[in-house]
């Protein structure tokens, strides 16, 4: 996997990275213990159109995923 660099958006809490393996791009966000990765062909998009993707509204969107990430791994953890 080739690392293109790090996107607009990135923070102290969320790390957005993006890469490129297999004909693919991959839109990585990371938190301290999550993740989440979309893969999007490149026969579908450029580089610049993949960073475009990565708005205000849809970075708001995958903080509230990993909230719900983290809610669901606590009540899991709870269970042991």
């Amino acid at each position: 996997m080739y690392f293109i660099g790090e996107l607009e958006g990135s923070s102290p809490d969320l790390k957005i990275s993006l890469y490129k393996w297999n004909a693919k791009f991959f839109v990585k966000f990371e938190t301290a213990d999550l993740e989440q990765v979309y893969k999007i062909s490149e026969m579908d998009v450029s580089e610049a159109e993949v960073r475009a993707m990565v708005t205000e509204e849809f970075i708001q969107k995958i903080i509230q995923r990993f909230k719900e990430m983290y809610e669901d791994l606590g009540e899991l953890m709870g269970d042991y």
